[in-house]
């Protein structure tokens, strides 16, 4: 059912109609409840990822959340109660807020208290050795982390965690631990030198690596497709493979607006949702508004 926005063959300047803005809209919206969040299943209590996926796709689409102060109240209200804690917590709280420009001293200095009472005990932000397996990479909270102090502007031992970082870059020019690469960590290691502006080492065999990932044809699920484009924007490449990449997303839509994790099997989801806004804004594809720029 995707084809029916397309104003144009697949190719790097695609253009969708005005339709497919307004019926993903429609989804994300569908998902905010009474409480102030949202939630895929759309049943309470809302979630803090899921607020966050939904306030950053609206985004993606260069769009507005219906009700923002109310989505302010969820987070202010899941601060009080201290339901948004830790790293995550302190990163999910910033990120929902600084895109509804809501960012408050009082919030800042939440997050820097959250960071510092995680940091005793970790490299880089992460328990190395405690990583659940369905913790998508042992770099994910770290490059959360560097996002909230760079954003808010604190203190960041740039040196460090850059060292903990590299500590994780293979042979084969990906990133991941035990000597075994995978996309998501090469997609946050490149973002986190990204927000601390140093070149990384061997980004050229960085580069080989995901290209090799590209033409083996591995990626079989979206958020696979959201870590590869992502890393090579990191890099500042493009894909080899526009149309694929697009007709790939646009296939995992389905009928209510929301995206799966694949074209053939999967609900939509807010995640998902997030992550086929993002790939397809990195290709430069146009949602008919007004202005609309890479990301």
């Amino acid at each position: 059912m995707s084809y029916q926005f397309l104003e144009a063959k697949f190719n790097t300047s695609l253009r969708l109609n005005s339709l497919f803005k307004k019926i993903v809209v429609n989804y994300i919206e569908s998902c905010h409840l009474e409480d102030g969040g949202y939630f895929f299943a759309r049943i309470p209590p809302s979630s803090g990822l899921d607020t966050y996926f939904a306030v950053n796709g609206l985004s993606l689409l260069s769009a507005k959340p219906e009700s923002p102060e109310t989505i302010e109240g969820f987070v202010v209200n899941g601060l009080r109660k201290g339901a948004l804690t830790g790293l995550t917590g302190a990163f999910i709280s910033v990120a929902i807020l600084n895109e509804l420009g809501k960012v408050t001293e009082d919030v800042e200095h939440y997050a820097l208290n959250q960071i510092a009472n995680a940091h005793d005990r970790r490299e880089g932000f992460e328990i190395v050795e405690d990583i659940y397996i369905e913790v998508s990479s042992e770099l994910e909270t770290t490059y959360r982390t560097v996002w909230l102090l760079t954003t808010i502007g604190a203190a960041l031992d740039k040196q460090g965690v850059t060292a903990f970082t590299l500590g994780l870059l293979n042979e084969d020019g990906g990133y991941g631990r035990n000597e075994h690469s995978t996309l998501a960590s090469t997609f946050y290691a490149t973002g986190i030198h990204n927000l601390l502006g140093v070149n990384g080492s061997n980004r050229a065999g960085t580069r080989d690596y995901l290209r090799k990932r590209e033409k083996k044809g591995q990626v079989q699920f979206i958020e696979d497709l959201f870590w590869l484009i992502g890393s090579m924007t990191n890099l500042g490449e493009q894909t080899n493979m526009p149309e694929e990449t697009a007709r790939f997303v646009l296939e995992c839509q389905r009928q209510g607006g929301g995206f799966a994790r694949s074209p053939v099997i999967g609900i939509p989801t807010l995640e998902y949702t997030f992550y086929a806004l993002s790939i397809l804004r990195r290709l430069g594809v146009a949602y008919n508004v007004d202005s609309l720029t890479k990301a």
